[in-house]
């Protein structure tokens, strides 16, 4: 049966069979140690949920231990699973983060930046609210280590999907099931659309004004001549496939058609981004483009850490800038 109380230092070196030292360096740490004794010292601190005290560590070291996460929403699945990769990552190193959400608003991530740089995090894991204006970021960068998270910025460490290649991904997909007049639902500015355009152009294939159905934020609340809107631009221009920016988007599309006595896949078929949990919620399943959520998680964490630990001579001038594969995955909507 587990124990209930807390174990100390002392108990926790004695069951691993190292020194108190040992266990002082895995919980600071500190490269010194190797990977086998690091495991087996975390198993016995979190078997035994063994809390150092951090308020001496955090004097000694001049630190917080303490991670700022910047999202633009929770609504959407994929940014939850993120955040539950990014926590369980940063306990591993023994931070804590504290987590701020600006709702798509760039005043208030400037304002929510401003708030965790009170709080004196360590280091701050960011996905951007606008790419196009990042310079209370760049500023941020020069006070402490900053990752872009599921985005790419020029200029900074970040750990993202390649959106471009998923793009293109996408585009052979459908152009390979027959389909000829595809629309799009999302960002102009977008690199998911960038790659599908280019596919598309490249297999000769027309891309214009017609087939960009309409923006996010225009189908967010999907009212009354929202929907007339799409479906009078889908029915002028005879498209047979849509490419959604996400989920949240190609679920709410997916309902509209069967709403108004269109099947899915039969007359079009839809395809969504993040593969999120809601894929096998609708009706049909939706083909959807899996992003790699947990990994992109613990890489954003693991450079951030070794940003603020210096644990890489080099690490303050060479960026770390991971893309990481996509892949579709083919349900019945498509």
């Amino acid at each position: 049966m587990r124990e209930i109380y807390m174990k100390t230092m002392k108990e926790i070196a004695k069951m691993a069979g190292v020194s108190q030292s040992t266990v002082s360096r895995v919980i600071n740490n500190n490269p010194n140690v190797s990977p086998e004794i690091k495991r087996k010292v975390l198993e016995y601190i979190r078997k035994y949920n063994y809390q150092p005290n951090r308020t001496a560590r955090s004097l000694v070291k001049n630190k917080s231990f303490l991670i700022g996460i910047v999202l633009p929403e929770l609504t959407n699945p994929y940014f939850p699973e993120i955040l539950e990769s990014l926590e369980e990552e940063a306990n591993y190193y023994n931070y804590n983060i504290v987590l701020s959400i600006t709702y798509g608003s760039l005043q208030r991530e400037k304002e929510q930046i401003e708030m965790l740089l009170s709080r004196r995090v360590d280091g701050l894991i960011i996905n951007p609210t606008d790419l196009s204006h990042v310079e209370h970021i760049i500023k941020i960068k020069s006070i402490i280590p900053t990752v872009i998270c599921a985005q790419d910025l020029d200029g900074f460490d970040y750990v993202t999907v390649d959106h471009y290649l998923a793009g293109k991904t996408v585009a052979k997909y459908l152009i390979n099931k027959g389909h000829i007049n595809i629309g799009y639902i999302g960002y102009l500015k977008d690199k998911k659309l960038k790659g599908f355009y280019e596919e598309i152009i490249a297999n000769n294939l027309n891309f214009n004004e017609d087939n960009y159905l309409m923006d996010p934020e225009e189908i967010s609340d999907f009212k009354k001549n929202s929907e007339k809107k799409l479906l009078k631009k889908i029915i002028d221009n005879n498209i047979t496939a849509i490419y959604t920016i996400n989920d949240i988007i190609a679920t709410k599309v997916i309902n509209m058609l069967i709403k108004n006595k269109m099947k899915v896949p039969d007359d079009i078929a839809v395809v969504g981004f993040d593969n999120t949990i809601i894929c096998n919620l609708t009706n049909p399943p939706l083909t959807s483009v899996a992003q790699p959520t947990r990994e992109i998680g613990r890489r954003s964490v693991d450079i951030l850490v070794k940003k603020i630990e210096k644990t890489d001579s080099h690490s303050e001038y060479n960026l770390d800038q991971i893309f990481l594969p996509p892949r579709l995955v083919i349900r019945k909507s498509t």
